[in-house]
């Protein structure tokens, strides 16, 4: 289920495919282009000149390797294996903050509703969730993020609000 930056339930245009799910050879054809691919299957498409306009990394795969694609790319997924391994956290800000990708960055993986905030703090724009957790929750942490974000966040801009 895809969660927008409100913590709401979104319609997902993307379609997810496997490292070996056969790429049409027409980078034309608009379901290509709405599709996210794993890295090595992305590069592989991208020789053939039939790369989609999304792809899918691990939060340990070298941001350097992942900078030279961003001007191809609409939309990079970023996978996290467990919900205590935060390297996709690092690997979101490398993409906003060093190589100003103006792309959707999504996460994926078991991640919990606790690490919302944390995961627009990157830059992240969205989120694929299991459906074990409620949608309920991603909301309820969407709406305590944002009402966070208003107050100020030293003690002394505290004092001085």
């Amino acid at each position: 289920m895809l969660i927008d930056r409100n913590g709401l339930p979104a319609e997902d245009v993307w379609t997810y495919l496997g490292a070996d799910t056969p790429i049409p050879v027409d980078a034309a054809n608009e379901s290509c282009q709405q599709s996210v691919l794993p890295l090595d299957a992305w590069l592989a498409a991208n020789e053939r000149g039939a790369a989609p306009a999304g792809i899918r990394v691990q939060g340990h795969d070298d941001p350097e390797r992942i900078a030279a694609l961003l001007p191809q790319l609409e939309l990079v997924v970023i996978e996290f294996p467990k919900t205590r391994d935060g390297r996709g956290f690092t690997l979101a800000k490398f993409l906003r903050d060093k190589w100003n990708f103006q792309g959707a960055i999504r996460a994926a993986g078991p991640l919990l509703p606790d690490q919302l905030a944390m995961l627009w703090a990157c830059g992240f724009d969205s989120l694929l969730s299991s459906s074990e957790v409620p949608t309920a929750r991603w909301r309820e942490a969407a709406l305590a993020a944002q009402a966070r974000a208003g107050r100020p966040r030293t003690l002394l801009a505290r004092l001085t609000a």
